[in-house]
C-alpha cells in the first residue's frame, strides 16, 4: 500500500499537472508568436479559438488535443523544436 504511484495517464492524471502544463506550453507559444516575422492562418484561428472568440471556450489543453496535429505541423513550419518536444510530452502523458 506504501508503493508510489507511478504518473500514468491511463490509471489517472494525478501528479501529470496536465492543465498547468498546457497552460505554460501555450504561453511559450504565444511568445513564440509575438515575434514580428511570425505569422500564420493557422495561429490567427487557433488564438481566437483559445480566447473564446470563435466557437465555445475550452481550456488549453483540450485545445492542444483537438488541434495536435494542426499545432504540430506549425511548429514545425516556424522551426520551433523545444516546443515539438514539450507538445510531444503532452501528448503522450496528457492527450
Amino acid at each position: 500500500m506504501n508503493q508510489s504511484l507511478q504518473n500514468d495517464r491511463y490509471l489517472s492524471f494525478i501528479g501529470l499537472n496536465c492543465d498547468q502544463r498546457a497552460e505554460r506550453f501555450i504561453g511559450n507559444l504565444r511568445e513564440l508568436m509575438r515575434e514580428p516575422d511570425r505569422t500564420d492562418p493557422f495561429w490567427t484561428y487557433l488564438a481566437a479559438k483559445l480566447d473564446g472568440e470563435k466557437g465555445p471556450a475550452h481550456d488549453e489543453l483540450y485545445h492542444i488535443h483537438c488541434h495536435l496535429n494542426d499545432i504540430r505541423d506549425l511548429l514545425g513550419r516556424l522551426d520551433a523544436p523545444e516546443l515539438i518536444a514539450e507538445l510531444d510530452v503532452l501528448e503522450t502523458e496528457c492527450c
